[in-house]
């Protein structure tokens, strides 16, 4: 798939306008992040999705991250405990500094809207929230809306459970005022996803949310990106604009660009970029076909631009890697370099992989101490824990970014803006 051409609309008139500075990021150095919900967050997508975003975006910063996600979770609790014991058990042990509570989806009752479950659900949510300071008073906690269940691009087995879930979501930005907390609003952008997606490829649709309650993990990545978005995260990976003819750098942001040079058909420089981009797996069909009607790579931008250049086709390598062949307008106008598979990118990719290592001994960890009565479980659960300290290390040595030297070369008069990969 050519995303560079698959971008939609929105998207490639945001990466036409001009770069606005940040806002101060929410997250500081040395904050635990402990995500609180049911089996939608047990899933580990968006929270891994969280992290890739944090450590590729912000490679100095030292976060940690735990996941406190139970299968069937309410805000009173299930099968691991009530909120009582899941509070004390599953975040008061880490210390967090921050936490994100995503509840709704099972204290719907799986029914049409009903005053009696939504009243327990309200009041029942104020009571969690309750545990929660208490168990960490200094913690700064962020309300995210639950996902819908969704009637949307299928049939439905529970008749009437959307609208359940879209009014235990709508409910949550009241609570977020009473209790003086920050809302993140993920239940919108998903339904926008489904809506999109039902229009562009109905087969692909029904694959976003398959049983109609849990995400896809592609689809993941629109719960991550709300979440980052309001928490200010910088949409920058890097941003150039190289005067061709000049040979010099005209603007660059999050980036250190040297030794420029050009002779007849060749300009060559490096480049030392401050972050990474995102990690989204290009080799999976679904990925790329919620990329092409979602807008996540306005949170995602590697800028190149290049100007004054002669009209025809360049072909642009990183390192020893053909990226692609792109116009000299393309370049003019700009070309994110996250849309495709770089260096950076597999850098990206390999930090992911450990991580999603680390996931699943820390699924295996909860599932142990607060599944089983098993005599050794505290020593199991050590194991366990030192497990995913080595696979935390490992994706944390996939951070160290390097320079990389880029040569853009004409090729003539071409048709040009075919991309590989």
């Amino acid at each position: 798939m050519n995303l560079v051409r698959g971008l939609p609309l929105a998207v490639s008139m945001l990466l036409a306008a001009p770069l606005l500075p940040a806002q101060s990021f929410y997250l500081h150095d040395s904050d635990r992040v402990t995500f609180y919900g049911d089996s939608i967050t047990a899933q580990r997508f968006y929270t891994r999705d969280v992290q890739d975003f944090v450590a590729t975006r912000y490679p100095g910063l030292k976060v940690d991250f735990h996941n406190a996600g139970v299968p069937g979770d309410k805000v009173s609790g299930g099968y691991a405990g009530d909120a009582t014991t899941r509070v004390a058990r599953d975040v008061k042990p880490w210390s967090p500094t921050v936490i994100t509570v995503m509840l709704g989806m099972n204290d719907g009752g799986y029914v049409p809207p009903d005053p009696k479950i939504f009243g327990e659900y309200q009041t029942g949510y104020s009571t969690l929230l309750g545990l929660l300071r208490d168990a960490a008073p200094s913690a700064r906690i962020t309300l995210l809306e639950n996902t819908p269940y969704d009637e949307i691009t299928h049939g439905t087995e529970f008749t009437g459970f959307m609208a359940t879930t879209e009014q235990n979501a709508r409910s949550t930005p009241a609570l977020a005022t009473r209790e003086h907390l920050p809302i993140v609003d993920t239940y919108s952008p998903t339904v926008e996803l489904l809506q999109r997606a039902k229009l562009a490829n109905p087969s692909f649709a029904s694959l976003l949310v398959a049983d109609r309650i849990h995400p896809a993990e592609p689809t993941h990545w629109i719960l991550a990106a709300a979440l980052m978005k309001a928490w200010h995260v910088d949409p920058v990976v890097s941003s150039v604009t190289i005067v061709s003819d000049a040979r010099s750098v005209i603007n660059s942001q999050r980036t250190n660009v040297t030794r420029v040079t050009r002779d007849g058909t060749r300009i060559e420089w490096d480049q030392m970029d401050q972050a990474l981009p995102l990690p989204f797996n290009f080799d999976n069909e679904l990925m790329n076909f919620v990329l092409s009607v979602s807008d996540l790579f306005s949170a995602d931008l590697e800028m190149l631009r290049v100007r004054a250049l002669r009209a025809g086709e360049y072909t642009l390598r990183i390192d020893s890697m053909e990226i692609g062949s792109f116009s000299a307008q393309q370049l003019e106008n700009g070309i994110n370099l996250a849309t495709m598979k770089t260096p950076m990118w597999q850098q990206a990719r390999g930090y992911d992989g450990e991580l999603e290592q680390r996931s699943i001994l820390e699924s295996a960890d909860l599932t142990l101490t607060a599944g089983t009565h098993v005599a050794d479980r505290l020593d199991g659960s050590k194991i366990l824990r030192e497990g995913e300290a080595e696979f935390e290390q490992k994706a944390k040595d996939n951070l160290h970014i390097a320079s990389h030297h880029y040569v853009l070369t004409y090729m003539g008069e071409k048709n040009a803006g075919v991309v590989s990969r």
